[in-house]
């Protein structure tokens, strides 16, 4: 059975038993769970990351926000 669970930016859909965790990259780019630490990206530096622990699989989920604006004369 799925289960259907409304995050930040829309609907995502979650296998049953599936556990949702936050964690703030580091400057390194690494996170930690359970005490290990994972690489993610530099580039996510300070922000918040959703992790979706489903078994024995860590899955990363990082949503971007990006404006960025040009003058076209």
């Amino acid at each position: 059975m799925n289960i259907s669970a409304e995050l930040p930016g829309g609907y995502i859909t979650l296998p049953e038993g599936a556990n949702i965790f936050s964690r703030k990259v580091a400057r390194s780019g690494h996170i930690s769970y359970e005490g290990r630490p994972y690489f993610i990206s530099k580039a996510l530096a300070g922000r918040y990351i959703r992790l979706v622990v489903v078994g024995d699989r860590l899955i990363v989920d990082a949503a971007i926000p990006l404006h960025k604006e040009y003058p076209l004369a």
